[in-house]
């Protein structure tokens, strides 16, 4: 277990290192010596590390366990991942029925100047309803994802999303949520899912 846990903290030290490097690469400005003797140095670590991918890569996603953090289901989702560099991540807290995110976006995650890529709120709502679904009990894959931009969202603000499920209907899902910049709704967001016991959804994913 204490092998386990220290691989676990320093794969999410690697991951946030990751992240400010993407970070500074969307930022800099430095003369082309210096970033051809940082590239050196990036393709150097890719190659020690690749030597370590197993192949087939290891099992992801995990049938969560009763009262499980929100934040442990998903390790590598894009969105919520504390081991994925691609995540901000958002910070999930269930505050039933809702589940609420919190994050703030960096430049990576610009669209229009100064705001956060509807790209970005929108694959955020998917897994702000995802995870109010499995906290229900009651989840499943997206079948249809609807975003109503209302203003600009603000990148480097303390943001805060919501989302709960609206009702269920044999399979259908139906989510609801919004996200904040403080005290301004910025989105609001419906969305369709089907539901799947959780055994068919690890079968589904076994098969990749």
């Amino acid at each position: 277990m204490g092998d386990l846990s220290e691989a676990v903290a320093a794969l999410e030290r690697l991951a946030e290192s990751v992240r400010q490097l993407i970070d500074v690469t969307v930022t800099v400005a430095a003369p082309p010596a210096t970033l051809a003797a940082a590239t050196e140095s990036v393709e150097r670590v890719v190659a020690e590390l690749r030597r370590f991918v197993p192949s087939p890569p290891p099992p992801r996603y995990q049938r969560p366990a009763p009262n499980t953090d929100p934040n442990d289901c998903f390790p590598y989702d894009l969105v919520i991942g504390r081991r994925s560099p691609l995540a901000p991540p958002i910070h999930f807290t269930w505050e039933a029925p809702k589940a609420i995110g919190r994050v703030r976006f960096g430049t990576p995650y610009e669209g229009p100047p100064g705001c956060v890529h509807g790209a970005a709120l929108a694959g955020a709502f998917d897994q702000v309803f995802n995870v109010a679904n499995v906290m229900q009990g009651v989840a499943g894959p997206t079948a249809k994802l609807e975003v109503l931009y209302r203003r600009p969202t603000p990148l480097f603000e303390e943001l805060r999303f919501e989302g709960w499920q609206e009702r269920v209907a044999g399979r259908r899902i139906h989510a609801v949520g919004r996200l904040l910049a403080g005290d301004r709704v910025t989105a609001e967001a419906k969305g369709l899912f089907v539901h799947l016991p959780p055994e068919d959804v690890l079968r589904m994913l076994a098969k990749r």
